[in-house]
């Protein structure tokens, strides 16, 4: 029996969340005879006026929210619902236990969602919200996480069916001949003006000092206009053709992180996109991170100013070193995080979910 599958997503194809764990299977999935009909929740704009930083609509949420309930309604002759985190923002797991009825639910958290709710400052808002995602993930018929954090959680709170399957990526994209940097070392980092605010004061001294000491370019993709101008960086506006553009050309990718709860249950999407591309990273070795790179095999693990400055230099002056790493890198990301496997082993969770 071929699934036929309702896709709640948070975004369209660019946000990353739901394009890495939901848009980008699509075409196997389907190749594989499943039906699916894809819902975003928030208009195409919404992302650009989040990094703009412009404030959210309030009408604009509201309609959205209106809409996916009564999609939810309409769409009675769905199998699965495919459910990105949660149906509704900031509304009660009641109402969403309402609207999914009886289908089947498979619910994906690719970030430890869960914490949000929990550090809302309202007592009310906690008690309101506090459990939400622990419900759905106990009232789902499976649960998909991207990393063995969210794993261990969702099988803690009592969900019964847990698959860890990490983010992936299409390898194929990011081979283009002609892409390998010929002369520069390049440095690179890629993301959201909001992950860069958190990420990136983390490497902005060791980096800046690198760059004042050595003959090497950094290029920034998804950095707000006015975000971090002292450091010397081309800055590139994110799209996917700007990912296979400017991936393939770097020399290091680079992944700094807090080690904070929320950190920890991240899934490396960024480092999987380095490794696509055969490039070596320099991760700090948080949650995932630390599991993805092999330190001094297919990258480095950073914990101090002088970790990131010298395995910076040490890679700018062993080319060798940088062939290698990135050869075993890529390896790694077509035996582990290509999209074809990936997509394989979600169809069979909706085919378990129909037999069940």
């Amino acid at each position: 029996m071929s699934p036929n599958i309702l896709a709640f997503t948070r975004y369209d194809r660019r946000g990353a969340s739901s394009r890495v764990r939901f848009l980008q299977y699509i075409p196997h999935l389907e190749h594989m005879g499943a039906r699916i009909t894809v819902q975003p929740l928030l208009p195409p704009d919404h992302l650009t006026r989040l990094y703009e930083g412009k404030s959210r609509s309030p009408l604009i949420v509201a309609a959205a929210m209106a809409q996916r309930a009564w999609r939810a309604i309409r769409e009675r002759d769905m199998d699965i619902i495919w459910l990105q985190r949660e149906l509704l923002p900031f509304m009660p797991y009641a109402l969403e236990k309402i609207l999914v009825g009886s289908k089947k639910l498979v619910v994906d958290f690719d970030d430890a969602h869960h914490l949000y709710y929990k550090k809302l400052t309202s007592r009310i808002g906690r008690a309101a919200y506090g459990q939400k995602i622990e419900n759905l993930m106990q009232r789902a018929d499976a649960v998909v996480v991207g990393n063995k954090t969210l794993a261990t959680y969702a099988e803690e709170i009592g969900a019964t069916n847990v698959h860890l399957i990490p983010s992936a990526v299409d390898v194929q994209r990011f081979k283009k001949p002609g892409a390998e940097p010929q002369h520069d070392f390049q440095i690179g980092w890629i993301g959201t003006p909001v992950t860069a605010s958190q990420s990136l004061p983390l490497v902005r001294e060791p980096l800046m000092q690198f760059l004042s000491d050595f003959r090497a370019k950094c290029v920034f993709v998804g950095v707000g206009r006015d975000q971090f101008p002292e450091i010397p960086a081309d800055r590139v506006t994110w799209s996917e053709a700007a990912e296979e553009d400017v991936l393939p050309r770097l020399s290091v990718g680079l992944c700094p992180l807090d080690d904070t709860p929320w950190n920890r249950g991240k899934s490396g999407y960024k480092i999987i996109q380095y490794m696509a591309s055969g490039k070596p990273a320099l991760v700090s070795p948080v949650g995932i991170a630390a599991e993805m790179i092999d330190h001094g095999i297919t990258g480095f693990h950073c914990k101090t100013y002088d970790d990131w400055y010298s395995h910076l230099a040490q890679l700018y002056k062993d080319a060798d070193l940088r062939a290698s790493m990135g050869k075993r890198a890529l390896s790694e990301a077509e035996a582990r995080y290509d999209t074809a496997p990936a997509a394989a082993a979600l169809y069979k969770i909706f085919e378990d979910c129909l037999r069940a």
